[in-house]
């Protein structure tokens, strides 16, 4: 459901995090803009051909076909390790389709990860939260030339999303099964052109994720933030990151924020007010 939606339902519907997302976005809408009072070439590029292309793809068809039938599965699953605050998910059991419904990226939200790798034709790609696959197969199609590293902590998740990418023929992607703070040391030797940060949902965690990552990043580094408006801790996370001084943009489209590390240009801080907020 949307926030749109949410703010013209009754009260007693929203629970205090709904509640806390919706106040965020008043202030977020408030503080906003539009594309039209942007300045920046790159960043109206960026609007033109990311966020407003709605092309569909073929491979988008199969992935949603996978997801319809997760969403068909009610087999009861035990959860070892989601990260804080992972979607809605507060206990150590869950069911396939609750998992894809909660823990999921939106299709929406995928297809923007995929239109920012064809873009921008990005090769070797790091997603922090595997989940059951679906964003990562987005990522995988998006460039078949690349490499996708995903990492899972939890076992369980990993094996399924291993059969979905199974089940998709996806060939360009390495799955990890390890904690994150285990395996990014390990993986800092690699210079991943995109991050996308989602498996995690602490402030702590992030910050020391994207402290560690970013001392690989070169000018065409993409890092990409998943729920940055969950909570006020991941708010603060999300401020931290944007006031670094390698971040020469961050693009904060509140349901994604996305940080550029390009030299020689002035540093700016957008929060655009556009539909893929709502993602």
């Amino acid at each position: 459901m949307s926030l749109i939606k949410f703010l013209l339902a009754p009260t007693k519907a929203l629970n205090l995090h709904m509640v806390k997302k919706i106040s965020f976005y008043l202030k977020f809408l408030f503080q906003g803009t539009n594309k039209y009072n942007i300045h920046s070439p790159m960043v109206h590029e960026f609007i033109e051909n990311i966020l407003d292309n709605s092309i569909k793809y073929y491979s988008f068809i199969g992935i949603e076909h996978v997801r319809s039938l997760l969403l068909k599965q009610n087999e009861a699953i035990e959860l070892k390790d989601l990260g804080a605050g992972s979607k809605s998910i507060k206990s150590s059991t869950s069911t396939i389709n609750i998992l894809t419904k909660k823990v999921q990226s939106r299709p929406e939200k995928a297809q923007i990860l995929f239109r920012v790798v064809s873009f921008f034709q990005k090769k070797n790609i790091l997603e922090i939260g595997t989940s059951l696959g679906l964003t990562t197969a987005y990522l995988s199609n998006a460039n078949k030339d690349g490499k996708v590293t995903t990492i899972e902590g939890d076992p369980k998740v990993s094996s399924l999303a291993q059969k979905n990418f199974n089940t998709l023929k996806l060939k360009n992607i390495e799955l990890i099964n390890q904690p994150f703070d285990q395996i990014i040391p390990q993986l800092l030797k690699n210079k991943f052109d995109l991050i996308f940060f989602d498996g995690n949902h602490s402030k702590e965690a992030t910050l020391r994720y994207f402290y560690w990552l970013a001392e690989q990043a070169n000018e065409d580094s993409i890092f990409i933030f998943d729920d940055i408006y969950w909570s006020n801790n991941m708010k603060q996370a999300w401020e931290e990151i944007c006031n670094f001084d390698k971040v020469m943009l961050s693009l904060d489209i509140f349901s994604l924020g996305i940080v550029f590390f390009k030299k020689n240009r002035e540093k700016e801080h957008i929060k655009l007010v556009h539909r893929s907020n709502f993602y």
